[in-house]
């Protein structure tokens, strides 16, 4: 029999092995085995009985294998009362088409929800496995996976009778399909500050990240809290890939929810929180933000070596931690969206006010490293001008109706490629995606010899820029596009207040 555990982020197949034999009456396991794995013995005894297939007075053996993975949670129980009764030829089994068998069961046979079905599910068909039998209670979060038999049971009878008579249990679930949360903020709510509704829009249709540097009350963190409300819903497949992982977090997720993450964790959060930790990483929070938004607000109060530790991350969309001699891989493809204030007392953009030094605010903007900064693609000051009111306010219906048709016409245009926004456009393409004319170049370059910027930092703005011509309908990047783009890095404050080059 085949069944699965979450391991890290993913799934991983265990072969579950029973062996009867003559001998004193005696139940014993082996693989590395959790606690609540070693009570499963227990549950499978009484759910037999209570089938009216007790155990007879022999000596029982149960093998989870590999054995140098450590077995946890309760999945286990149906694969192993379904393997003992093949051992007494209570039902057939034969090993080709392969099964995967998931589920806990009850001391009256009936089979309990695991709610982690799906990253093992995806992990099996990986694998080539093609039939799984999952509680009843599971189906609903399932009903999108494809190119699967899922057999459903309530009870440890239903599984008698598929494996005797091929019978399964009738469902239907509806699919659900949500594509915006209805606890979501709205743009109608920010009146004014065109230029960083400008600029948010850009960040989401190419999927650049941003940091915003402002004065307390300016509006940073309101605007950036309003990102999800303008975001395109998932594909089915990202969305069955985010579910996988919050299921493996032990997080709840409802069904059917398209909208793309949101993730704002505290300054104070440690690094293994972060990127995911522990002997058997957990997920963290960058992997919770998996095709969605992870936002950092007062950036600065970060722990160094968190903020740090986010540099291979945004740069592979993955992460890859080794414990205990084994790798484990988190898929960590987000939008960074970050805030701070200019200074320790915010009030940097009023010098009257700033009761700062310049050592002082050198000390907290080396909080930040040059290669942290270098992998934002829009670094924008927020200053009191964005305090102004004004009658113009559109809904973020509107804005996210335009993202969408933006993001309609970037993937069209990328098909043909293997990226699906601009800004995952790799150097090698650069060129021959993102082609500059000769009047750019001249701009690019001077803008580069003046402020030192670095290639990655040159690539990002030539991304953008070719963002900011997708969401005008052009082909080619023109100096207007590059311009702006340039504008959104703000290269002129950081090399003035860090130094930055």
């Amino acid at each position: 029999m085949l069944s699965g555990i979450v391991s890290g982020a993913a799934g991983c197949i265990i072969q579950v092995e029973a062996e009867l034999r003559s001998g004193l009456p005696y139940f014993t396991m082996v693989g590395r085995l959790s606690n609540e794995a070693k009570e499963s013995r227990h549950r499978v005894e009484s759910a037999l009985r209570a089938l009216g297939c007790p155990l007879p007075p022999m000596k029982v053996t149960v093998n989870l294998s590999p054995a140098d993975i450590r077995k946890t949670g309760t999945a286990f129980d149906l694969p192993i009362a379904a393997a003992v009764m093949a051992g007494l030829n209570y039902i057939p089994f034969t090993k080709e088409p392969p099964i995967c068998l998931l589920g806990e069961l009850g001391l009256d046979g009936s089979v309990h929800g695991i709610r982690q079905c799906l990253p093992i599910i995806m992990e099996g068909k990986k694998q080539g496995i093609r039939r799984f039998m999952v509680p009843y209670d599971d189906m609903e979060s399932l009903v999108y996976m494809k190119d699967v038999e899922l057999v459903p049971v309530k009870h440890l009878s239903d599984a008698v009778d598929y494996f005797r008579n091929g019978c399964v249990l009738p469902y239907h679930f509806q699919k659900k399909r949500i594509i915006l949360n209805s606890q979501c903020l709205d743009f109608s709510e920010i009146k004014g500050q065109a230029f960083l509704k400008r600029a948010l829009e850009i960040a989401v249709t190419g999927r650049h990240h941003i940091l915003l540097i402002g004065a307390p009350g300016c509006g940073k963190t309101m605007v950036l809290e309003r990102i999800p409300s303008i975001m395109n819903s998932l594909s089915e497949d990202e969305y069955l890939e985010v579910q996988a992982l919050y299921q493996a977090a032990g997080i709840h997720r409802d069904a059917g929810d398209f909208c793309p993450p949101f993730r704002k964790p505290h300054s104070s959060i440690s690094r293994g929180a972060l990127i995911g930790g522990g002997a058997v990483p957990k997920v963290g929070e960058i992997t919770l933000a998996h095709k969605g938004v992870l936002f950092l607000d007062e950036l600065a109060q970060f722990d160094a070596k968190c903020i740090e530790a986010l540099r291979q991350p945004l740069e592979d969309k993955q992460i890859i931690l080794n414990r205990l001699g084994r790798d484990y891989t988190m898929p960590a493809d987000f939008l960074l969206a970050a805030a701070m204030n200019p200074c320790p007392c915010g009030n940097s953009f009023t010098p009257e006010a700033c009761r700062c030094s310049a050592g002082q605010k050198r000390s907290y903007y080396h909080r930040l490293s040059g290669p942290v900064l270098d992998r934002f693609d829009l670094i924008l000051t927020v200053g009191q001008e964005a305090k102004k009111m004004d009658a113009e306010t559109e809904t973020s219906a509107v804005i996210r109706s335009r993202v969408i048709e933006h993001i309609r016409e970037e993937q069209r245009e990328l098909s043909d490629t293997p990226y699906s926004y601009f800004s995952q456009i790799q150097a090698e393409d650069i060129e021959k995606i993102c082609p500059l004319n000769k009047e750019s170049q001249k701009i690019l370059k001077e803008e580069q010899k003046k402020h030192h910027i670095s290639m990655r930092g040159i690539h990002k703005i030539v991304r953008t820029a070719k963002t900011i011509a997708g969401m005008e309908q052009q082909s080619g990047i023109g100096e207007g596009h590059l311009i702006e783009a340039l504008s959104l890095r703000n290269m002129e404050f950081l090399s003035e207040a860090v130094g930055y080059e």
